[in-house]
C-alpha cells in the first residue's frame, strides 16, 4: 500500500488536516506503524487485506459535487473547498463501520463542499445561504464521531451537503483568572487548548480518548466524557456558558457560576449534537495544573475473567460511595489490559498471562497544590484499604505516593507499570481499530452505557450472554468480550464493552457490503436491546448521532421527543442542520 498517498501534502490552502489519513484514525505515520505490528502478528497468508485508494486514486471515483460556490455569498466563497482530500476526510466519522466503508472505497453519499469559516459572521452567512438553497449542513469538529454524525444525510430533499469545519476558530479569547474561567472558540483541538492554557498556569483537565483529534465545541455538543472517572466526569460540569449560531439567529447564555432561574439554558445546547446550532464560543471552568499525585494498581483475581471483573465491580461500588472522588478509578477486565499492553509493545508475558483471569483497578488522586501531598496520600490509603479489605479481596500491585509533578507527561496522567502501559495503549485505540479494519476476518468495536448499581449485575450478565451467543450465531465462532468501567458514580457505573472477533472464515460480502457490517449490526443490536431492557442508557459518552437514535427513543419520556422537535423548529426552521441526528429522519420530514 502507498501509505504516503493517504493524506494531503499541502495541496490545499487549509493545512489543519495535513498528515491525517483520509480513511482512518489520526495521522498516517502512527497508523501505518500499528498496521505493520498487527500484520506481523496476524497470519495474513489466509486473509484478505483491504486496499484503500490513495487520495489521487479516489479523486477519480468521487461523485461530482451537487452544489458549488456560486450558490453562496461572495463573502464566503474563499472559505469553501471541493478538494478531494477534504471531501474524503469529512465524509465519514471514525467508527469501525466507517473505516470499513472507507477502506472498501465506498464513496456514495460523499460530502459535496467543505467550509472553513474564519469568523462568526462567516457561519451566519453560510447558514443563511444553506437555508435559502436547502443545503444540509453537517457540523464538523475533529471528525472523531463513532455514531454516524458527520456524513451527508440520505434524504433526497436536500440539494446537497456542506461540511462546516470549525478548525480555524481556535483562539482563547479571554482568561478571567479571578473567576477561573476561560472564554474559548469552539474549533480548538485538545492539545492546542491545553498548550495555550498551560501558558497561563491552568488546565481544563478534559482528556477523552479522542483528545488529539477532537475539539472543545465537539466535546460540548456531544457531552463528552473525559479524564475524571468521578465527579466532573462529563464536560458539562466544566461549561459555564456558550455562544451558539443557528439559522434563526445567534444566542449567548449568561456567564454566571450557577442559577435557579428556570431550566438551565446552556444545557439545551450541551448534547444537542449540532441540530440546534454551531457552538462558536464557550466559557469553561479551568483550574491550576496538578502538582501532587498518588496512584495505585489493584488486581482482583477470579476463576475466570468475568468472575474477576464482577469481584472488582463490587469493590468499585464501595469506593464510589466512600465520599471521596479520585481522578482515576477505572476497573478494566484483565484480558483487555493484557491485549492493550501487548499493542503498546509490552514484553511482560508473565503479567499478561496472569491477567487472563482477573480485573485491574487503576486509582489516581491529584491536587493542584504540592503541599497537599499528605492529604492525597491519606485519600489513596483510604481507597486502597477499602479495595483490599477482607470483603473485597483486592491484591495490591503497585502503590505510588504523591510527589510533585513537573512534566507534561505526568500531568496528563501517564504512569509506569501496568497502568502506564495500559494507558499508552488505550490512547492509541483509534489507530488499532482502523488498522484492524483492513483485515477482513476481524471485527473489533465497542458499545457503552451507564446504569444503577442495582441494575448492573443482571444487565452485565445478560449482555455477556447475549453478545457471546450472537457472535457464535453470526460469526460461527467465539469472540472476546471484555468490559471496563470508564466512569463511576455513587449510584452506578458506566460499563464499556469491547468486542474482538478474529479468524472469521466466511468473509463473503452480504448484500453487496463487507460481511462485517451486517454481523456487527446484529451483535450491537442484541447488546443495545439488553441495555434498554435493564434500564441502561443508549450512550454514556459516545453521543447519539444517527446510530443510537432507535434506542435513544426508547429511553425518552413521553413528551421529550416532541419538545426536542419543537426546539429544532425554532432554531432551524428549514431543518438543514445535522439531519437525522438525535431526531429520526421520519420526524424531521413530518414535523419540521
Amino acid at each position: 500500500m502507498d501509505w504516503s498517498g493517504f493524506t494531503n501534502h499541502g495541496s490545499t490552502d487549509v493545512t489543519i488536516h495535513d498528515g491525517k489519513c483520509w480513511w482512518g484514525w489520526g495521522n498516517v505515520a502512527p497508523l501505518h506503524a500499528i498496521f505493520e505490528r498487527l500484520h506481523e502478528a496476524h497470519d495474513a497468508r489466509f486473509t484478505q487485506i483491504l486496499q484503500p485508494m490513495t487520495v489521487q486514486q479516489a479523486a477519480g471515483h468521487l461523485p461530482k459535487p451537487k452544489i458549488d460556490k456560486s450558490m453562496f455569498s461572495a463573502s464566503v466563497a474563499h472559505i469553501l473547498s471541493s478538494d478531494p482530500f477534504q471531501r474524503l476526510l469529512h465524509s465519514r466519522g471514525r467508527d469501525f463501520i466507517d473505516i470499513i466503508k472507507n477502506a472498501r472505497n465506498d464513496f456514495r453519499n460523499a460530502i459535496d463542499l467543505v467550509a472553513f469559516p474564519e469568523t462568526e459572521e462567516h457561519i451566519v452567512t453560510l447558514l443563511r445561504d444553506c437555508s435559502k438553497h436547502n443545503i444540509a449542513v453537517m457540523p464538523f469538529g475533529g471528525g472523531s464521531s463513532v455514531v454516524f454524525a458527520v456524513e451527508a444525510p440520505e434524504l433526497k430533499k436536500y440539494l446537497g451537503t456542506l461540511s462546516l469545519d470549525m478548525g480555524l476558530l481556535k483562539s482563547i479569547v479571554n482568561i478571567d483568572k479571578a473567576s477561573s474561567i476561560a472564554q474559548v472558540q469552539g474549533g480548538i483541538y485538545g492539545p492546542e487548548l491545553e498548550a495555550k492554557l498551560k501558558n497561563h498556569g491552568v488546565t481544563l483537565r478534559h482528556f477523552p480518548q479522542s483528545f488529539e483529534f477532537s475539539t472543545l465545541g465537539g466535546w460540548l455538543a456531544t457531552r463528552g466524557g473525559g479524564h475524571y472517572a468521578t465527579g466532573a466526569t462529563h464536560v458539562d460540569e466544566m461549561c459555564q456558558a456558550m455562544r451558539v449560531v443557528s439559522p434563526a439567529g445567534t444566542t449567548q447564555t449568561r456567564t454566571v457560576p450557577a442559577s435557579g432561574a428556570g431550566p438551565a439554558e446552556h444545557r439545551v445546547y450541551l448534547g444537542s449534537e449540532g441540530i440546534l446550532g454551531i457552538i462558536v464560543e464557550a466559557w469553561v471552568r479551568v483550574r491550576p495544573r496538578p502538582s501532587a499525585r498518588a496512584a495505585a494498581t489493584i488486581i482482583f483475581p477470579g476463576k475466570d475473567a468475568d468472575s474477576g471483573f464482577v469481584a472488582g465491580a463490587r469493590a468499585v461500588q464501595s469506593l464510589s460511595q466512600s465520599g471521596l472522588q479520585p481522578a482515576n478509578c477505572r476497573l478494566v477486565a484483565g484480558p483487555e489490559v493484557a491485549r492493550t499492553m501487548l499493542m503498546a509493545g509490552s514484553k511482560d508475558t508473565m503479567t499478561m498471562e496472569s491477567l487472563q483471569t482477573a480485573s485491574v483497578l487503576l486509582i489516581g488522586i491529584e491536587r493542584a497544590d504540592a503541599t497537599q501531598a499528605a492529604l492525597v496520600n491519606e485519600e489513596l490509603e483510604i481507597l486502597v484499604n477499602i479495595a483490599t479489605n477482607e470483603e473485597n479481596k483486592g491484591v495490591m500491585r503497585s502503590y505510588n505516593k504523591a510527589k510533585r509533578n513537573t512534566s507534561e507527561k505526568s500531568a496528563a496522567g501517564q504512569r509506569e507499570g501496568i497502568a502506564g502501559k495500559w494507558g499508552a495503549g488505550f490512547m492509541a485505540g483509534g489507530y488499532m481499530f482502523s488498522a484492524a479494519a483492513l483485515f477482513v476476518d476481524t471485527i473489533i468495536n465497542t458499545f457503552e452505557t451507564a446504569c444503577t448499581w442495582s441494575a448492573f449485575p443482571a444487565m452485565h450478565e445478560h449482555i455477556m450472554s447475549a453478545v457471546k451467543k450472537t457472535i457464535r450465531d453470526v460469526c460461527k465462532k467465539d469472540g472476546e468480550v471484555t468490559c471496563r468501567f470508564t466512569h463511576i458514580y455513587p449510584d452506578g457505573p458506566a460499563p464499556y464493552y469491547t468486542i474482538l472477533i478474529r479468524g472469521i472464515e466466511d468473509t463473503r460480502d452480504i448484500n453487496g457490503e463487507d460481511h462485517r457490517i451486517s454481523k456487527w449490526n446484529t451483535i450491537k443490536k442484541a447488546a443495545m436491546d439488553v441495555i434498554i431492557q435493564y434500564g441502561g442508557t443508549s450512550t454514556h459518552h459516545h453521543a447519539v448521532g444517527r446510530l443510537h437514535v432507535p434506542h435513544y427513543e426508547k429511553e425518552q419520556g413521553n413528551l421529550f421527543s416532541s419538545s426536542l422537535v419543537a426546539l429544532k423548529r425554532v432554531h432551524d426552521p428549514k431543518g438543514i442542520l445535522a439531519p437525522g441526528v438525535l431526531i429520526p429522519e421520519r420526524d424531521e420530514q413530518s414535523k419540521l
